[in-house]
């Protein structure tokens, strides 16, 4: 009895030390920490990292089209029952139903250039995403024990010849919002 008293007592003492933590009067940095750990689907780095942004650069090609392909990456469930997933993808500037497309004010006036996205699976299928709000559905494969994924690679490519397209430089934004299927 007296054992189980002292723990209590000890464990009391312990949390009362943290809840008393106070802020120091001098310090050279503050580190504002948190954490977003993934509880479903998204699309993740070659180590199951989850992917926030990347950067595409369409350039001319020996088609003659405007293309750009991402780095490998993974679409990743972390519930390894869950191996069907749905990704949309929306362009920022353009309402749904609408054509992808990258703008520019070169010259003094607004142009576009219309572009399709291709998510190329290991599978040796790919799915054409040609306007914003298009969804399409993956399997994944690669099933372990705590998570289900697919290698896939993004491929941009533009709808019309380079040599059609009116000279500028051309930006937009695409989001991905990847979900488990039923």
């Amino acid at each position: 009895m007296k054992l189980k008293s002292t723990i209590a007592t000890l464990a009391g003492l312990v949390i009362s030390a943290s809840a008393m933590a106070a802020t120091p009067s001098s310090y050279d940095t503050k580190f504002n920490v948190s954490a977003n750990v993934p509880t479903g689907v998204y699309i993740a780095d070659p180590d199951g990292n989850p992917v926030t942004e990347v950067d595409v650069v369409l350039t001319a090609q020996p088609s003659g089209f405007m293309e750009a392909v991402t780095d490998q990456l993974r679409l990743r469930n972390n519930d390894p029952a869950g191996t069907k997933v749905a990704m949309i993808l929306d362009d920022s500037l353009a309402s749904t139903g609408s054509p992808f497309a990258l703008w520019s004010n070169a010259g003094g006036s607004l142009k576009s250039m219309k572009y399709t996205i291709q998510a190329m699976t290991t599978a040796a299928s790919s799915a054409t995403f040609t306007n914003s709000g298009d969804s399409r559905d993956f399997t994944l494969s690669n099933v372990q024990s705590g998570f289900a994924d697919e290698p896939v690679q993004f491929k941009f490519v533009s709808v019309d010849k380079s040599l059609d397209i009116a000279k500028g430089y051309y930006t937009g934004v695409v989001y991905a919002n990847v979900n488990a299927a039923p």
